[in-house]
């Protein structure tokens, strides 16, 4: 298993404090509202929660790729830009779907514990 480097934990960190800077409530819960009977929506859910559970153990890689994982959906600089209609997401869903299956055994040992679906 690879270290992560003091380099890549800042710059993890800073990415955090800017998505946490760049927040618009409203326009989070307009985007909710339009997107949470979606299955991908239910694992960037899933995702989020996990990285945000406090009694939750995540090794510092698997927090790294899920806050990676996040920042790529919800950043508007991808692969594929997101304003391209339904190609722009491909991308976004593609990440998130490696993901998903990479933290496979994390995910199950959370949703035991939380009974999260």
């Amino acid at each position: 298993m690879s270290k992560i480097s003091e380099k890549q934990k800042e710059k993890a960190q800073q990415l955090r404090d800017k998505l946490v800077n760049d927040f618009d409530e409203k326009e989070a819960k307009e985007f909710a509202s339009t997107n949470e009977d979606k299955k991908w929506y239910s694992d960037f859910i899933l995702l989020f929660n996990m990285l945000n559970e406090k009694d939750f153990h995540l090794s510092q890689k698997s927090k790294l790729l899920i806050m990676g994982t996040l920042a790529y959906i919800i950043l508007p600089i991808d692969i594929i830009p997101d304003f391209i209609p339904i190609v722009g997401w491909l991308d976004d869903i593609f990440i998130l779907g490696l993901t998903i299956n990479s933290l496979h055994d994390e995910i199950q040992k959370y949703k035991k514990r939380y009974k999260s679906t």
